[in-house]
């Protein structure tokens, strides 16, 4: 048992380097059409010296080398010196133009390139970075995401030539904050300059939406606020304040609405949907007192923080306070004494862990989530208010 605590405390120190905060560095230069080149150029070099390669061509006419480490696009039937490179998809093994690969983290992909907005601003499925528009060639970056959680960057390229316009760039794709899969893309895809323009008025666009963000995370916890009252929203419902009709509303209507009647002489009615369900409280006369207690099964909610199902356990922990650090008889406490509210306790089982946190409001009621993981990962969170 000594052991397990020892091994969890160190979890809470080292674990998830992935999300540290961002190093402070000087600003990365945009991505340009010619670092493309010389990238693939010196790509293409390499996989002739390769062995380990096969070529093949589709039925449209588009050649395709394939090479330990991804795949690459060539303009003609075999790869040669004088062969124009058109892009290439990168697995483990191979680096982008930045010297990035498959496996790094988001956190390194945000600091290798321009950032103007750092803490992601934007609409719930996307986020400017950059632009800079500026002819005879604009440069763009952008995220695209779900919520917390980012699923593509894209660092763009508009070159400008005698017949049109390049539009390429590199793509990254994103999963749990690790580069899974890299693209570099577009090195003959010519637009016309409308297209190109209205490309970069849309990012131009996504920067002055401001109505979702990405939440901090850091390493030393000390520098993020406990669990408060601004985090008391699931799917963007306040809790404090949530009815039925609220919930109706925002949900839609519940394939399950029971009603039991309690040993105080109040009234428990359960609604339940696909990924949540919420349980409220009425009194004798089946009069709305408040909300009870909201529990999600499923990733389709957004929690405090923008917590979900699926998360891992230490993208969790790192968005909250977590400075103490102290063993208690029941586990560790991320903050506070593990005893009365306001603390966050990490406690655990055989194969299960649990974050409790718990935050003592005005009205003499305590809030306590319990965020439950399975071998490292969030399968359960329900909130009680009391």
């Amino acid at each position: 048992m000594k052991k397990l605590i020892a091994l969890l405390l160190a979890l809470l120190l080292c674990l998830g380097t992935a999300m540290a905060e961002p190093v402070e560095s000087e600003e990365s230069a945009t991505l340009s059409y010619e670092e493309m080149e010389i990238y693939l150029g010196k790509l293409a070099k390499e996989v002739m010296a390769v062995e380990e390669t096969a070529t093949t061509t589709d039925d449209a006419g588009n050649t395709a080398v394939s090479f330990p480490g991804g795949v690459m696009y060539i303009a003609d039937e075999t790869l040669s010196e004088t062969t124009a490179i058109l892009g290439a998809d990168l697995e483990v093994g191979a680096t982008c133009p930045r010297g990035l690969k498959v496996g790094d983290t988001l956190s390194m992909l945000l600091e290798t390139y321009p950032n103007d907005n750092p803490f992601l601003f934007g609409t719930y499925y996307d986020a400017a970075l950059y632009t800079a528009d500026e002819k005879p060639e604009a440069k763009a970056g952008w995220v695209l995401r779900d919520g917390q959680r980012v699923q593509e960057v894209v660092h763009a390229v508009y070159h400008w030539t005698e017949n049109g316009v390049i539009s390429c760039g590199v793509s990254y794709t994103i999963d749990r904050d690790t580069i899974i899969g890299i693209s570099v893309f577009g090195m003959e895809n010519l637009v016309d300059e409308e297209t190109a323009l209205t490309d970069l008025n849309n990012v131009a666009a996504m920067q002055e939406i401001s109505e979702y963000f990405a939440y901090p995370t850091s390493l030393d916890g000390s520098t993020l606020a406990p669990f408060e009252r601004e985090d008391l929203s699931f799917a963007g419902l306040d809790i404090l304040d949530l009815t039925v009709e609220m919930a109706t509303e925002a949900l839609g209507s519940a394939p399950v609405d029971e009603w039991t009647e309690d040993s105080t002489g109040e009234y428990l009615r359960l609604k339940q949907w696909e990924d949540v369900s919420i349980l409220f409280l009425y009194d004798a006369n089946k009069q709305f007192q408040r909300m009870d207690t909201i529990t999600v099964n499923g990733d389709s909610i957004e929690g405090p923080r923008g917590v979900r199902v699926g998360d891992l356990m230490d993208s969790v922990m790192y968005r909250f306070r977590h400075s103490q650090g102290s063993v208690l008889e029941n586990g560790i406490a991320l903050y506070g004494d593990g005893q009365t509210a306001p603390y966050g306790v990490l406690s655990y089982g055989e194969t299960t862990a649990t974050i409790t946190y718990t935050l003592a409001l005005e009205e003499e009621q305590t809030v306590i989530w319990h965020l439950t993981f399975v071998e490292g990962e969030l399968q359960s969170m329900n909130m009680l208010l009391r």
